[in-house]
Protein backbone atom coordinates (compact mmCIF):
# COMPACT_ATOMS: atom_id res chain seq x y z
CA UNK A 1 0.00 0.00 0.00
CA UNK A 2 1.28 3.27 -0.99
CA UNK A 3 2.01 6.72 1.32
CA UNK A 4 -1.33 8.18 -0.42
CA UNK A 5 -3.54 4.99 0.66
CA UNK A 6 -1.71 5.15 3.94
CA UNK A 7 -3.10 8.27 4.67
CA UNK A 8 -6.53 8.05 3.08
CA UNK A 9 -7.07 5.34 5.37
CA UNK A 10 -5.35 6.84 8.57
CA UNK A 11 -8.06 9.79 8.42
CA UNK A 12 -10.85 7.66 7.46
CA UNK A 13 -10.14 6.14 11.08
CA UNK A 14 -9.41 9.39 12.72
CA UNK A 15 -11.27 11.51 14.43
CA UNK A 16 -10.86 15.32 13.26
CA UNK A 17 -11.40 17.06 16.73
CA UNK A 18 -12.10 20.15 17.47
CA UNK A 19 -12.24 21.52 20.82
CA UNK A 20 -13.96 25.30 21.97
CA UNK A 21 -11.58 25.61 25.11
CA UNK A 22 -13.60 28.76 26.13
CA UNK A 23 -16.99 26.38 25.93
CA UNK A 24 -18.41 26.17 29.27
CA UNK A 25 -16.84 29.30 30.93
CA UNK A 26 -13.57 28.14 29.84
CA UNK A 27 -13.79 24.77 31.47
CA UNK A 28 -13.46 22.79 28.35
CA UNK A 29 -9.74 23.48 28.28
CA UNK A 30 -8.98 22.25 31.38
CA UNK A 31 -11.24 18.78 31.32
CA UNK A 32 -9.94 18.13 27.71
CA UNK A 33 -6.53 16.82 28.93
CA UNK A 34 -8.54 13.76 30.58
CA UNK A 35 -11.11 13.21 27.84
CA UNK A 36 -8.47 13.05 25.19
CA UNK A 37 -6.66 10.32 27.40
CA UNK A 38 -9.70 8.11 27.88
CA UNK A 39 -10.59 8.12 23.95
CA UNK A 40 -6.82 7.56 22.83
CA UNK A 41 -6.74 4.41 25.40
CA UNK A 42 -9.86 2.96 23.96
CA UNK A 43 -8.02 2.69 20.96
CA UNK A 44 -9.17 5.76 18.81
CA UNK A 45 -7.21 8.05 17.08
CA UNK A 46 -7.45 11.85 17.43
CA UNK A 47 -6.21 15.00 15.31
CA UNK A 48 -6.90 17.55 17.40
CA UNK A 49 -7.19 21.31 16.60
CA UNK A 50 -8.44 23.84 18.85
CA UNK A 51 -10.54 27.10 18.08
CA UNK A 52 -9.01 30.26 18.30
CA UNK A 53 -11.77 33.06 17.17
CA UNK A 54 -15.33 33.38 16.21
CA UNK A 55 -15.95 31.00 12.86
CA UNK A 56 -12.63 29.41 13.59
CA UNK A 57 -14.64 25.97 13.81
CA UNK A 58 -16.22 26.69 10.42
CA UNK A 59 -13.23 26.92 8.05
CA UNK A 60 -11.40 23.66 10.65
CA UNK A 61 -14.08 21.90 9.48
CA UNK A 62 -14.00 22.60 5.74
CA UNK A 63 -10.29 21.89 5.40
CA UNK A 64 -10.36 18.39 7.66
CA UNK A 65 -13.77 17.47 4.90
CA UNK A 66 -11.21 18.67 1.80
CA UNK A 67 -8.13 16.64 3.39
CA UNK A 68 -10.56 13.29 3.65
CA UNK A 69 -11.52 13.15 7.36
CA UNK A 70 -14.98 11.29 7.32
CA UNK A 71 -15.53 11.65 11.23
CA UNK A 72 -15.62 15.52 12.92
CA UNK A 73 -16.04 15.56 16.28
CA UNK A 74 -17.19 18.70 18.09
CA UNK A 75 -15.93 19.24 21.27
CA UNK A 76 -18.03 22.46 22.51
CA UNK A 77 -21.47 23.99 23.27
CA UNK A 78 -24.21 24.51 20.67
CA UNK A 79 -22.57 27.46 18.94
CA UNK A 80 -19.36 24.96 18.12
CA UNK A 81 -21.61 22.55 16.73
CA UNK A 82 -23.09 25.42 15.01
CA UNK A 83 -20.42 26.31 13.60
CA UNK A 84 -18.84 22.67 13.10
CA UNK A 85 -22.40 21.96 10.97
CA UNK A 86 -21.91 25.13 8.77
CA UNK A 87 -18.29 24.04 8.11
CA UNK A 88 -19.57 20.26 6.37
CA UNK A 89 -21.05 23.25 3.49
CA UNK A 90 -19.93 25.21 0.74
CA UNK A 91 -21.23 27.19 -1.59
CA UNK A 92 -24.89 25.57 -0.50
CA UNK A 93 -23.63 22.03 -1.16
CA UNK A 94 -21.96 19.26 1.10
CA UNK A 95 -18.47 18.99 1.05
CA UNK A 96 -18.29 15.21 1.92
CA UNK A 97 -21.79 13.50 1.48
CA UNK A 98 -20.06 10.19 3.50
CA UNK A 99 -18.73 12.63 6.32
CA UNK A 100 -20.54 12.74 9.70
CA UNK A 101 -20.44 14.30 13.15
CA UNK A 102 -19.97 13.24 16.64
CA UNK A 103 -21.05 15.90 19.13
CA UNK A 104 -19.64 15.77 22.79
CA UNK A 105 -21.29 18.50 23.74
CA UNK A 106 -19.46 20.92 26.69
CA UNK A 107 -21.51 24.13 26.57
CA UNK A 108 -23.15 25.76 29.02
CA UNK A 109 -26.75 24.97 26.78
CA UNK A 110 -26.10 21.65 25.66
CA UNK A 111 -29.61 21.49 24.18
CA UNK A 112 -29.90 19.77 21.59
CA UNK A 113 -27.99 16.41 22.66
CA UNK A 114 -31.15 16.19 24.77
CA UNK A 115 -33.02 15.62 21.77
CA UNK A 116 -31.34 12.88 20.54
CA UNK A 117 -30.66 11.55 23.87
CA UNK A 118 -26.78 11.87 24.08
CA UNK A 119 -24.90 12.76 27.13
CA UNK A 120 -21.76 14.71 28.44
CA UNK A 121 -20.11 11.44 29.54
CA UNK A 122 -16.76 10.58 28.11
CA UNK A 123 -17.25 7.08 28.21
CA UNK A 124 -20.95 7.25 26.12
CA UNK A 125 -19.01 8.91 23.81
CA UNK A 126 -16.25 6.51 23.13
CA UNK A 127 -19.79 3.86 23.19
CA UNK A 128 -21.00 6.33 20.42
CA UNK A 129 -18.03 6.40 17.77
CA UNK A 130 -17.30 2.59 18.43
CA UNK A 131 -21.04 1.94 17.51
CA UNK A 132 -20.96 4.35 14.57
CA UNK A 133 -24.74 4.41 14.04
CA UNK A 134 -25.74 7.20 11.65
CA UNK A 135 -29.22 8.77 11.60
CA UNK A 136 -29.73 11.71 8.99
CA UNK A 137 -31.48 14.73 10.72
CA UNK A 138 -33.31 18.08 9.10
CA UNK A 139 -31.03 21.39 9.56
CA UNK A 140 -32.55 24.83 8.95
CA UNK A 141 -31.26 27.20 6.99
CA UNK A 142 -31.87 30.84 8.33
CA UNK A 143 -31.32 34.13 5.71
CA UNK A 144 -30.91 37.22 7.74
CA UNK A 145 -28.86 40.38 8.08
CA UNK A 146 -25.88 40.80 9.67
CA UNK A 147 -24.96 43.55 12.20
CA UNK A 148 -23.35 45.47 8.72
CA UNK A 149 -26.43 44.92 7.49
CA UNK A 150 -25.20 42.62 4.98
CA UNK A 151 -27.35 39.44 3.61
CA UNK A 152 -26.29 36.76 5.16
CA UNK A 153 -27.52 32.68 5.06
CA UNK A 154 -26.48 30.11 8.18
CA UNK A 155 -27.55 26.62 8.93
CA UNK A 156 -28.86 25.88 12.42
CA UNK A 157 -29.61 22.55 14.04
CA UNK A 158 -31.56 23.46 17.21
CA UNK A 159 -33.11 26.46 17.15
CA UNK A 160 -33.32 30.37 15.99
CA UNK A 161 -35.55 32.84 17.34
CA UNK A 162 -35.93 36.21 17.03
CA UNK A 163 -36.85 38.90 20.33
CA UNK A 164 -36.62 38.61 23.52
CA UNK A 165 -33.97 35.63 22.73
CA UNK A 166 -31.87 37.30 20.85
CA UNK A 167 -31.13 39.71 23.16
CA UNK A 168 -30.92 37.04 26.09
CA UNK A 169 -28.37 35.16 24.05
CA UNK A 170 -26.25 38.83 23.45
CA UNK A 171 -26.42 39.39 27.30
CA UNK A 172 -25.27 35.88 28.03
CA UNK A 173 -22.60 35.56 25.77
CA UNK A 174 -20.97 38.65 27.36
CA UNK A 175 -21.25 37.23 30.42
CA UNK A 176 -19.53 34.47 32.68
CA UNK A 177 -21.58 31.46 32.63
CA UNK A 178 -20.25 30.23 35.96
CA UNK A 179 -23.83 29.44 37.06
CA UNK A 180 -24.56 26.73 34.79
CA UNK A 181 -26.91 26.36 31.82
CA UNK A 182 -30.29 26.64 33.24
CA UNK A 183 -29.19 29.61 36.29
CA UNK A 184 -27.36 31.29 33.99
CA UNK A 185 -30.16 32.10 30.69
CA UNK A 186 -32.79 32.30 33.15
CA UNK A 187 -30.74 35.70 35.50
CA UNK A 188 -29.66 36.51 31.35
CA UNK A 189 -33.48 37.06 30.03
CA UNK A 190 -34.66 38.50 33.86
CA UNK A 191 -31.78 40.74 33.31
CA UNK A 192 -33.09 41.37 29.48
CA UNK A 193 -36.26 41.71 30.63
CA UNK A 194 -36.22 44.87 32.46
CA UNK A 195 -35.36 46.94 29.76
CA UNK A 196 -37.00 44.69 26.91
CA UNK A 197 -39.60 46.19 24.72
CA UNK A 198 -42.05 43.98 22.73
CA UNK A 199 -41.78 44.49 19.01
CA UNK A 200 -44.19 44.96 16.11
CA UNK A 201 -43.04 41.99 13.68
CA UNK A 202 -44.98 40.20 10.94
CA UNK A 203 -44.58 36.45 10.80
CA UNK A 204 -45.68 34.60 7.56
CA UNK A 205 -45.90 30.81 7.94
CA UNK A 206 -45.98 29.07 4.22
CA UNK A 207 -46.39 32.23 2.81
CA UNK A 208 -49.46 32.68 4.75
CA UNK A 209 -49.64 36.00 6.91
CA UNK A 210 -49.86 34.45 10.61
CA UNK A 211 -49.58 37.65 13.34
CA UNK A 212 -48.72 41.39 12.31
CA UNK A 213 -48.68 42.19 15.82
CA UNK A 214 -46.72 43.47 18.34
CA UNK A 215 -44.99 40.16 19.73
CA UNK A 216 -42.49 39.21 22.58
CA UNK A 217 -40.53 36.24 20.41
CA UNK A 218 -40.83 33.79 18.08
CA UNK A 219 -38.66 30.63 18.02
CA UNK A 220 -38.03 28.27 14.90
CA UNK A 221 -37.12 24.82 16.20
CA UNK A 222 -35.87 21.39 14.81
CA UNK A 223 -35.15 20.21 18.57
CA UNK A 224 -37.41 20.02 22.05
CA UNK A 225 -34.95 22.45 23.97
CA UNK A 226 -33.38 25.55 24.20
CA UNK A 227 -32.36 28.05 26.78
CA UNK A 228 -30.74 25.44 29.10
CA UNK A 229 -34.04 22.78 29.37
CA UNK A 230 -36.51 24.89 28.31
CA UNK A 231 -39.08 22.12 26.60
CA UNK A 232 -39.80 25.02 24.25
CA UNK A 233 -41.27 23.02 21.13
CA UNK A 234 -42.11 19.87 23.32
CA UNK A 235 -43.67 18.33 19.96
CA UNK A 236 -40.23 18.57 17.99
CA UNK A 237 -38.71 15.86 16.21
CA UNK A 238 -35.40 15.92 14.86
CA UNK A 239 -36.17 14.45 11.52
CA UNK A 240 -40.16 14.89 11.03
CA UNK A 241 -39.23 18.15 8.27
CA UNK A 242 -41.34 20.02 9.94
CA UNK A 243 -40.40 23.69 12.09
CA UNK A 244 -42.05 23.75 15.80
CA UNK A 245 -43.04 27.33 15.55
CA UNK A 246 -43.73 28.54 19.23
CA UNK A 247 -44.73 32.63 18.92
CA UNK A 248 -44.90 34.46 21.96
CA UNK A 249 -47.31 37.27 21.63
CA UNK A 250 -47.26 40.51 23.85
CA UNK A 251 -46.59 39.30 27.17
CA UNK A 252 -46.06 41.84 30.13
CA UNK A 253 -43.20 41.18 31.42
CA UNK A 254 -44.94 39.48 34.58
CA UNK A 255 -46.45 37.03 32.08
CA UNK A 256 -43.22 36.38 30.28
CA UNK A 257 -41.63 35.30 33.72
CA UNK A 258 -44.47 32.80 34.58
CA UNK A 259 -44.07 31.68 31.50
CA UNK A 260 -40.41 30.84 31.99
CA UNK A 261 -41.32 28.55 34.28
CA UNK A 262 -44.27 27.45 32.66
CA UNK A 263 -41.35 26.71 29.19
CA UNK A 264 -38.94 24.23 31.61
CA UNK A 265 -42.11 21.47 31.76
CA UNK A 266 -43.20 22.56 28.13
CA UNK A 267 -47.07 23.80 29.57
CA UNK A 268 -46.32 27.07 28.61
CA UNK A 269 -47.89 26.42 24.63
CA UNK A 270 -51.22 26.54 26.45
CA UNK A 271 -51.05 30.00 27.55
CA UNK A 272 -53.93 32.49 25.89
CA UNK A 273 -50.66 34.38 24.22
CA UNK A 274 -49.03 31.64 23.01
CA UNK A 275 -49.00 29.94 19.85
CA UNK A 276 -47.63 27.00 18.69
CA UNK A 277 -47.63 25.95 14.80
CA UNK A 278 -45.92 23.82 12.72
CA UNK A 279 -44.68 24.87 9.22
CA UNK A 280 -41.99 23.88 6.41
CA UNK A 281 -40.88 28.05 5.59
CA UNK A 282 -41.19 30.74 8.21
CA UNK A 283 -40.44 34.53 7.24
CA UNK A 284 -40.36 37.62 10.06
CA UNK A 285 -40.00 40.87 9.26
CA UNK A 286 -40.58 44.43 11.48
CA UNK A 287 -39.92 48.06 11.06
CA UNK A 288 -38.07 47.91 14.63
CA UNK A 289 -34.48 46.62 15.33
CA UNK A 290 -34.86 42.61 16.19
CA UNK A 291 -31.52 40.56 17.42
CA UNK A 292 -31.35 37.05 16.06
CA UNK A 293 -29.96 33.79 18.10
CA UNK A 294 -28.67 30.93 15.94
CA UNK A 295 -28.10 27.81 17.93
CA UNK A 296 -27.38 30.04 20.74
CA UNK A 297 -25.45 32.49 19.38
CA UNK A 298 -26.03 36.02 18.24
CA UNK A 299 -26.33 36.67 14.37
CA UNK A 300 -27.92 39.36 12.98
CA UNK A 301 -31.27 41.55 12.82
CA UNK A 302 -34.40 40.86 11.01
CA UNK A 303 -35.91 40.62 8.03
CA UNK A 304 -34.92 36.62 8.25
CA UNK A 305 -36.53 34.40 6.13
CA UNK A 306 -35.94 30.49 7.54
CA UNK A 307 -36.24 27.10 5.49
CA UNK A 308 -36.42 23.30 6.35
CA UNK A 309 -34.19 20.31 4.73
CA UNK A 310 -35.65 17.39 5.68
CA UNK A 311 -33.03 14.30 6.60
CA UNK A 312 -29.94 15.79 4.92
CA UNK A 313 -27.34 15.50 7.63
CA UNK A 314 -25.25 13.01 8.91
CA UNK A 315 -25.19 12.45 13.19
CA UNK A 316 -23.73 9.33 14.70
CA UNK A 317 -26.00 8.55 17.92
Amino acid sequence: MNNTSNNKLLKQNTIYTIVNPVSSNGKTEHRWPDHKEKIIDAGIDLEIKMTHYPGHAIKLTQDALKMGYKTIMAVGGDGTVNEVLNGFYENGKMINQNAVLLIFSQGTGSDYIRSINLTKNINDIIDTYKRYKIEKVDIGKITYLDFDNIKRSRYFINTADVGIGGETVEFVNQSSKIMGGLLTYLYGVIRTLIKYDNKKMKLKIDDKVIKDDILNSVMVSLGKYFGGGMIIAPEAKVDDGIFDITVLGNLSKIETVLNLYRAYKGTHIYYKKIDYLKGKKVSIESNERVLIDIDGECAGILPAEFEIYKQVFPILV
